[in-house]
């Protein structure tokens, strides 16, 4: 064996490697026209059409279980496509791993394009999820930490390199051993997958509801 493929996570499994990196062109120079930053304990910095890879970790290393993780990954490509574009996620057992895009929300007065902030999305997440785990759990409090890790990418490499660690990241982590399916990653490859074989799926029941009628005499 190579030693290369001794590595945690360099052993090709079902949903490693499979996303395609999306593409993004981005200018040296971006303009900053509605750039925002703001702080709490960290840092952050928004701007119109970002896309972010954000990391929010559970309230005092809180540990997912598998149902409270596969509530994570659905709260978080739920607004997909209809308040940002989600390019990858990764629910790990005491954090998760978001890559997204916020699109825009509305018109202000002056007719500027106003974009969902991203404060805004996250709380969404979050907030859902909790209440659903600690209904799920019969337990009270907060699931997560209120403060988030974010940074906006600003290069098509640094894109790449962002989705491909989220996609790898249970098993560069030893979290997933080698050649073991880890259910809780998430790229726009999977939701592909899913329309095309709901198509074939109800193409097939069609087909076989008109088997069974019988002709009229």
């Amino acid at each position: 064996m190579s030693t290369a493929s001794s590595r945690s996570g360099s052993t090709r499994v079902p949903r490693v490697g499979d996303g395609v990196a999306p593409l993004r062109t981005f200018l040296e120079a971006q303009p900053r026209d509605g750039a925002q930053y703001s702080r709490r304990r960290l840092p952050h910095f928004e701007r119109p059409w970002a896309i972010y890879a954000v990391t929010i970790g559970t309230k005092k290393d809180r540990c997912l279980p598998p149902n409270a993780r596969s509530i994570v990954l659905n709260s978080s490509h739920h607004f997909h496509k209809q308040r940002y574009e989600l390019f990858a996620a990764c629910v790990m057992p005491d954090h998760v791993h978001l890559l997204l895009q916020p699109w825009p929300k509305n018109n202000d007065d002056k007719k500027t394009v106003v974009f969902w902030p991203l404060s805004e999305l996250l709380h969404s997440i979050k907030s859902f999820s909790a209440h659903r785990i600690n209904e799920a759990e019969k337990k009270t409090g907060a699931v997560w930490e209120k403060e988030r890790f974010d940074r906006y990418i600003r290069s098509d490499r640094d894109l790449h390199e962002k989705f491909h660690y989220i996609l790898r990241n249970p098993w560069d982590s030893g979290v997933a051993q080698h050649n073991e399916p880890y259910p809780w990653v998430w790229t726009e490859d999977d939701e592909y997958r899913n329309e095309s074989s709901f198509r074939r799926d109800a193409e097939t029941s069609t087909r076989d509801a008109c088997a069974t009628q019988r002709p009229e005499s």
